[in-house]
Order: C-alpha cells, then structure tokens, then sequence
C-alpha cells in the first residue's frame, strides 16, 4: 500500500495563531493534500467549524483527522458535531496521564464514549500516545492496556514513531503489535540532543502532577528536527506500514518547530519551509 503524507496542523500553531486561514492556504502552498486539525486554544478572530471547512474544502484539502483534547465533563456530542461541520474524518484525543488501572479504565471509558458518536456521525476516533503510555502497570503498558480495554470498531491508534521511541518502544515492533487497531500514523525526526532517548527509563510512577516534570522537563526545542535530517530509521517505519496496509496516511507532526512563527523563529529552516522538506523526504521514502 502507497501512503499518503500528511500534516498535523500544530506543526505551524504559531502561525495558526496569527492567522488561521492564511497558514491553511500556506500548507496547501508547501504541497499538501493531507491536514491534520488542531484549534489554537487563543488567538484573534478564531474562524467557526463551518467557516474551517469552507475553507478546506475551497483549497482542495481533505482533513483526515483532528487533535482534540477532552475530558468526561465536556459536551463530546457537540465536539464532534462541531468536527463533523469541518469535514474531519475522525477526531484523535492527544494525550492522556495513566498513572495505574484505575486512569487506564477512566482513559478507556471516555474513549468508547467518544468512539461511539464519532462511529455515528461516520467518523473515526483515535487515541495518540506520547511516551508516557509506556509506563508499565501490572506487568504491561497502560497503551496497550488501553488497547484491550478500548472497542476496537470505536477506537483506533494514531502511533506517535518519536514518542513510542522516547518511550523505550521500538516503533517497529509496536507496529506490529497493533497490527489493524494503528491507522493513522505520526512521523517527525530525532536530533542528537535527544538524551535519554528513552524518557522512561527508571520511572515507575507516574501522575498528571509528576509527568511534565518527569518527561518534558528533560526535552529540548532541538530533539525533534525536520523529517529525514535526523537519527531515526524512518524507512523502517514507512516499509512496515506499508507491508501491513492499515495506516494510509503518516502525518508529519514537527511539535518544537511549532513553537516558532516565520517572523521568529530559531530552527534550521522555517516552519513552513521544514514542513517542505518533511514532506519531501517522507515522500522519497515511500516511493
């Protein structure tokens, strides 16, 4: 199967921030068909779901996805009523802290509660790891735990490749282990300042207190660099999707790059010229 190269839309938050349809038109510029949602928490003259979709569609985008943070206490009918108004083909809750069984279940219930109206409105749903799924509980990690707990016609998994790696996983492998539950999948690259590599290595507990300080606490703004420029084996990553054919589309997602706007920013290239590069060399790689 020949993927399709897609962008994750928090890739250029600063710019979205500033103006949410002139970085639409620019990401369409930068040759993408494939986007990725996120809506900028602040930010002036934010357009309506409706207006967001108009737009898309005008500019010849499909949005296959969008990152949405939620908990139990929000509308979630209204959220993907909302996602359905932007023409979004599922919606993806980004991260999560799941310290024991008992946040793994909580985790898991909300999941199936999204799944399920998002199944009746014709849309996916996705869970996104980082690395602290990879905490260990009962012998195995609160992701896969998730897995097992979670309706697979309701729930799917969007393997972060960086983050499973930052969590100790060969992204390979975990691949492999997900098999059909993995259709979406979110690819950026390594820098050498990475270290550790494995981010959870010794840590044995976790909480929604300790983990910004156990984890992000130890990242730098240059772990993470423009797809094909740093360490990761990323042609591993694109054949073995490819052989398994379940994931047709890997989604460039550059989080530190997403700091910066063009008028500011202090990485090797742009962001909107390392989201250029990212796809070309994801692309190269795909063949």
């Amino acid at each position: 199967m020949k993927m399709n190269v897609g962008l994750s839309m928090f890739s250029v938050m600063g710019e979205l921030m500033q103006d949410y349809m002139g970085t639409l038109e620019n990401v369409a510029k930068a040759g993408y068909k494939y986007i990725e949602y996120i809506i900028p928490h602040s930010g002036e003259g934010l357009p309506t779901p409706e207006e967001i979709g108009a737009k898309v569609k005008e500019l010849g985008l499909t949005a296959v996805s969008s990152h949405c943070n939620f908990t139990a206490e929000d509308d979630l009918e209204k959220i993907a009523d909302d996602h359905v108004k932007m023409g979004a083909g599922a919606i993806v809750l980004p991260m999560t802290v799941m310290g024991n069984m008992d946040e793994v279940k909580k985790v898991a219930d909300l999941c199936n509660r999204m799944g399920k109206i998002c199944h009746e409105r014709g849309m996916g749903f996705f869970y996104h790891n980082h690395c602290q799924e990879f905490l260990k509980i009962d012998g195995k990690y609160a992701l896969l735990w998730l897995a097992e707990l979670t309706n697979p016609e309701w729930v799917s998994f969007e393997v972060d490749t960086f983050w499973a790696k930052r969590g100790g996983v060969c992204p390979v492998e975990l691949l492999k282990t997900l098999g059909s539950r993995c259709k979406l999948i979110h690819q950026k690259d390594m820098g050498e300042s990475a270290n550790p590599v494995n981010l959870m290595e010794g840590v044995t507990e976790l909480s929604a207190d300790s983990f910004r300080e156990k984890i992000f606490g130890r990242t730098n703004p240059t772990d993470i660099v423009t797809v094909g420029t740093g360490t990761m084996d990323i042609q591993s990553i694109v054949d073995t999707a490819a052989e398994l054919g379940f994931a047709p589309t890997i989604i460039v997602e550059l989080d530190c790059i997403c700091r910066f706007t063009e008028d500011h920013y202090e990485t090797p290239l742009s962001p909107l010229e390392s989201i250029r590069v990212s796809r070309e060399n994801l692309e190269k790689m795909i063949g």
